[in-house]
This record gives C-alpha cells, sequence and structure tokens, in this order.
C-alpha cells in the first residue's frame, strides 16, 4: 500500500491510481479502485473489507510485480515523504539474492521509498507439515478402451518432519474410487504409489488426486486427463520388399505388439513400406518402427524428422539391409539426424566360452527394461546373439557426454539398444534385427513382448500425455475436425460456467481454441461440432503450480542477504495488533485526526452563527453537504 505524507495545505484529491477490475466481488482475485490518501483505520477497514469479500485466488503471483506497480503511484505524488507498506508471507523462493523481487525493492530505495514490510505468513510450525501433490499422470500401458492403465501420484513433503500414513483420495470421471496410501514421507522428499485405471470407453477422462486439508489447501490436489483411443495404431515400416510373411522383422514386431484378442494390448499395428512415411499423416500413430530399411528418400527423412521432433516416438532396427554409410549420411548426420547414433559396419559377437556366466544381453538402469533387472533372469540367459551393427568410435563421445543412453549392452560391453532425445520425441536404435537372424531373441521368448510393449508406452508417453496448464495461464485446446471459426463452448471449473470460444488456426497449422483466463484448477472441456456432423469433446487440465507448496520463510537475515544496501524494516502482523495508525511518517495520526475533527466542528459552528440565510430542514442540509 503507497503512502504519502502531504505537506501542508495539500488537498485532498492530490491523486487517484484507479485500476479497474472486469471480474465480479465473488469471483477470485482482481483488484479495485482505491484513492491515494493518507493512510488512515478507514482506510485501511475499506481494503480488509474488499479483500474479504474476494475469494482467494489459485494463481501464483509474482510480488516484483506489486512493487513495480507502486513506484509511479508513490513518484506521481506531490508528498515529502514516500512510504510503501508491503504485506506478503515472504516465501523463500520469492525472495532470492538475483530475483525480480529483489530488483524491484531496490528501485524503490534509490527513488526514495521507504520500505516497511509486514509479514502475514503462518509461522514456522504451521507450515511444517504441508503437504503438495506434485505429480499425477500415466506411466506406462496403452491408453485404449478396455485395457489397464497405470498411473503414478507422487506426494512431497515440504515440513521438517516425516509424515506417516498418508491417504489419497481418487475419483475417476467424478466417482470415488479405491484409494492409495503412503507409508511415510521423509522429510522435504516424496513418495509414490502406482494404481490401474480401466475406461470402458475412448474419449477424455479424467482421474483426481486429493490429500486431507493442511495449512495450505490449494495444492492438496490435482488432475491429470487420459485421453482414451479405441486402439493406439503404431506404423511399422519393413524394410524388406518381399515381405517376409510369417518369418520377417515385421511379423515379429507387429505380433508381440498385439499378440491377440487373448492377451489385448490395445495396440493396432500398420505395416507399410517406406513410402507411407512421405503419404500418411503421422500424427494419428502413437510411435513408429522402422524393421531394417536400407534407406529413405528426402521426403520420408523430413516427414520422420518433423513426427519426431514433435513429440512422436521413433525406434531403428538394423539388420543385414540396413546400409551404414546411408544412415550415418541421412539419418545421423553428426548428431543432427534422427537415428541416434553413428554406425560402422556388421560385425560377429566373439563366441562365448562355456565358463562365461554373463548373459549375451546385459540389462542397464533404464524404465523400459526395468522388469528385467535385479537378479539373474534366466529369460535373458536364454537369448543368444549371434551378429551386431557395432557403434562408430564417434558413438562412445556422445554417449560419455549425456546424450546417448543405453537400455541394454552385450556381453562384450558394446551397446545394442540406445536411446536420445530430439526435439520432443525420442528415438531408438536396436543395434540388431527383430526376426531371429542375427539373434534368437524373438522365438519364442516371453521377455521380448514384454520389452516391445514397455518400449512403445515409453516412445509414445510424449504423445500420450494429456495436456496440462497451470493456473492462471492461457490455455490452448486443439481442436480436431474442425476450421478457423469453429463455435467451441467450453466448460470451466469450478461451477461448470459455460464460455463460448471460436477456433482459429494459428501458425502451427493445426487448429485449437485459447482460453483466455483459466483462474481455477480442474477440468476444462470443450464441445464443438466437427466437420463431419458428429460432437466432438477434448478435456484439458488445469493444475495449481506444485511449487506453491514450499513455504519456508526467509526471514529478517535472508532478507538482508537479498537486499543488500536496502534500509528497510520487517514487522510482524500479528504483533502489529491495533496500533495501526502508527504509520510510518504518520507518528500523530491520533491527534491530528482529532485535531482536525475540532477544526471542523468549528467551522461549521461559525458558518451556523455568521450566515444570513435562515436555518434550513435536516434533509435539506444533508442535501447540500454530502458526506
Amino acid at each position: 500500500m503507497p503512502q504519502e505524507t502531504a505537506p501542508a495545505g495539500a488537498g485532498a484529491d492530490a491523486g487517484v491510481s484507479a485500476v479497474k477490475d472486469s471480474r465480479g466481488a465473488d469471483e477470485p482475485g482482481g483488484s479495485f479502485d482505491l484513492p491515494l490518501q493518507a493512510a488512515t483505520p478507514a482506510t485501511a477497514g475499506r481494503v480488509a473489507d474488499e479483500l474479504d469479500r474476494r475469494p482467494a485466488s489459485f494463481r501464483a503471483t509474482n510480488p516484483a510485480v506489486a512493487l513495480d506497480a507502486a513506484l509511479p503511484i508513490l513518484m506521481a505524488g506531490s508528498g515529502t515523504e514516500r512510504v510503501l507498506w508491503f504485506v506478503s508471507d515472504f516465501r523463500a523462493r520469492d525472495w532470492g539474492v538475483a530475483s525480480d523481487v529483489a530488483a524491484a525493492t531496490r528501485r524503490l530505495a534509490e527513488a526514495g521509498v521507504t520500505v516497511r514490510f509486514i509479514d502475514c505468513g503462518a509461522t514456522t510450525e504451521a507450515v511444517a507439515g504441508n503437504l503438495t501433490v506434485e505429480r499425477l499422470e500415466v506411466v506406462g500401458g496403452v491408453p485404449a478402451a478396455g485395457v489397464l492403465v497405470p498411473l503414478e501420484v507422487s506426494v512431497r513433503n515440504d515440513g521438517v518432519r516425516e509424515v506417516q500414513d498418508v491417504t489419497i483420495v481418487l475419483r475417476e470421471d467424478g466417482s470415488s474410487r479405491p484409494g492409495a496410501r503412503l507409508a511415510a514421507i521423509p522429510p522435504g522428499g516424496s513418495a509414490s504409489a502406482r494404481f490401474d485405471v480401466r475406461f470402458a470407453a475412448a474419449g477424455s477422462h479424467l482421474v483426481e488426486a486429493e490429500l486431507p486439508s493442511d495449512v495450505l489447501d490449494a495444492d492438496n490436489g490435482r488432475v491429470a486427463v487420459v485421453d482414451v483411443a479405441e486402439r493406439a495404431a503404431v506404423l511399422v515400416i519393413d524394410g524388406d520388399p518381399r515381405g517376409d510373411g510369417r518369418t520377417g522383422d515385421a511379423f515379429h514386431v507387429a505380433t508381440a505388439l498385439a499378440p491377440g484378442a487373448g492377451a489385448a494390448t490395445g495396440v493396432l499395428p500398420r505395416v507399410e513400406s517406406p513410402r507411407a512415411l512421405a503419404t500418411l499423416d503421422l500424427d494419428g500413430f502413437d510411435s513408429i518402427w522402422l524393421l531394417d530399411v536400407p534407406r529413405l528418400d528426402p521426403p520420408e527423412i523430413a516427414a520422420l524428422e518433423t513426427y519426431a521432433r514433435d513429440g512422436g516416438g521413433v525406434v531403428f532396427f538394423t539388420g543385414p539391409r540396413t546400409q551404414a554409410d546411408a544412415v550415418n549420411r541421412l539419418l545421423h548426420r553428426a548428431g543432427e539426424g534422427v537415428f541416434p547414433l553413428a554406425l560402422a559396419g556388421p560385425v560377429e559377437l566373439p563366441v562365448k566360452a562355456a565358463s562365461d556366466p554373463v548373459p549375451d544381453i546385459v540389462v542397464e538402469d533404464h524404465p523400459v527394461v526395468a522388469v528385467l533387472a535385479g537378479r539373474r533372469n534366466p529369460l535373458l540367459d536364454a537369448v543368444r546373439v549371434d551378429r551386431v551393427m557395432a557403434a562408430a568410435p564417434l558413438a562412445a563421445k556422445a554417449e560419455a557426454d549425456g546424450g546417448i543412453r543405453r537400455l541394454l549392452s552385450l556381453r562384450t560391453g558394446a551397446p545394442l539398444v540406445v536411446e536420445r532425445d530430439y526435439g520432443r520425441g525420442t528415438v531408438v536404435a536396436v543395434l540388431s534385427t527383430a526376426a531371429p537372424t542375427w539373434n534368437n531373441w524373438s522365438r519364442g521368448n516371453p521377455s521380448w513382448v514384454v520389452v516391445l510393449l514397455e518400449m512403445e508406452s515409453h516412445l509414445a508417453r510424449g504423445r500420450r500425455r494429456g495436456a496440462e496448464w497451470i493456473v492462471g495461464e492461457p490455455a490452448a485446446i486443439r481442436i480436431d475436425d474442425a476450421t478457423e471459426g469453429t463455435e467451441v463452448d467450453v466448460t470451466t471449473p469450478p461451477d461448470g460456467q459455460v464460455i463460448r470460444l471460436t477456433a482459429s488456426a494459428p501458425a502451427a497449422g493445426r487448429t485449437e481454441i485459447l482460453v483466455p483466463s483459466t483462474d481455477s484448477p480442474g477440468a476444462y472441456a470443450a464441445r464443438w461440432i466437427g466437420l463431419d456432423g458428429d460432437d466432438h469433446e477434448r478435456t484439458i487440465a488445469v493444475n495449481v503450480d506444485p511449487r506453491e507448496g514450499r513455504l519456508e520463510r526467509i526471514g529478517r537475515e535472508g532478507l538482508a542477504a537479498a537486499l543488500p544496501g536496502v534500509a528497510f524494516t520487517l514487522e510482524s502482523a500479528a504483533a502489529l495488533g491495533g496500533e495501526s495508525d502508527r504509520a510510518a511518517g504518520l507518528p500523530l495520526m491520533r491527534p491530528l485526526l482529532a485535531l482536525l475533527a475540532v477544526v471542523l466542528v468549528g467551522e461549521q459552528l461559525l458558518a451556523l452563527v455568521a450566515g444570513y440565510h435562515p436555518v434550513a430542514p435536516r434533509s435539506a442540509r444533508r442535501a447540500a453537504h454530502p458526506a
């Protein structure tokens, strides 16, 4: 609250700072008009009344915005002393030495403003037990109709003591389901619980997680949207022009991803030749698998790289048709292309000694193969690898630099399966065949099916992750099967209010709507009529920033370190109590108010005695002298 001490004779309307608020008093957040005036109990009371009428906002606010807004108001006045009262809970994460808040405070001090900080935050003991739902997401499986999908919820303990026996309430599409329980969460740490969901119908489905009430309820809940398809389409590019029926690479990959009705995986493989990369709409596929492809033409490479950069997952299997020089020149391109590493060419794996206990395949620390890790696995012991595509020497440097991650290695220490990020997507290289040509892994070994299904889920995670936004941000919702100008109804939380928006086609080419304001967390559901005449719906999740749960306080010493050379006072709101009239710059507020009252009464008496007009009725006097 800016406060200005006016010089003698200054008028009461020295300046007005007006901030118009389009939101109603019952909506969260917002601002209101407050004339620039001396700080009095009446002024403070009006501010308090306005704040009491408004629900607390879920938005994460930056104190620097308020500090910067106060500076021009103070400098525009004509007072002799400028004082800023700043009321905050002074969280440590907002007040770092290099933060915007510290810089804004220094600008005020350099302008000659006296800064008075009022700490209204809860005590350290009160915030010690705050818990935050920091994550709720799909962690595997294929989100298809009728298929079990694993989710994981993670809770962070922002307090200083271990919290035990934490119950998490879970809901699916608004209906209660069995909850989750965490035995203990260490101080400053997190704990997670997994649970499975199964949705019978395709479409956007909502999953909610909620904790019991604590000192900060805003971070106790989280929502996630699971977009369920009838089947997850996977594109399999067969490099064999003959398409060797039930013996080729495509057969062994397709049957692992979709074994049959007895083991529904939700995956629908589609086998095509390489030219399909340039003719099909790749956005409709969960992932793309290229199996021992001799070479790709430039349009096919461009389409594949665009797909991966936009979040798609691509896996390459090598084999006898793979040309190492073509891969290096066209697909790898010294690390700029979509192939994860440079190749040297095919090599034989040295014959294993009978006394060597190490299997041909060694499991690395990676979620795709985590199910095979740990103690010795007889399924992997049965795998024999005869031939592989060797990585070029430069690949070792890329791996050491952290750009390449291993999933599986050979007993020789050489890589067998590697991955790296490409744009927002993930690309994987398997340096052997899918068919039992260079190895026997796909010949009736159950671990082959397990790893391929885990890999498909891993590759598609970027595309399957439901759209999620932070409360307060404008949120974009993709509108399929529609054109620019399509009218879309959006149902918003918390009370289901419907707003109508018009779809646009931004530079990216996809039709979407932009929800300009997301003031409340929850599910925002968009509904429209598509070009096919059918009703369509897509839902996004909006959540409170989980960093809001970090309530560590900076304290007086921390403020002094963050604001070197800035003079300030720090007082507790509770300690001030009823002494609000002792405003800085106005130490004689009460005597001055009493003197003003005496002067006003004397003025009225003088007017009554010396006036030449008759005394008007009380009602007329009220009209002539409005309050």
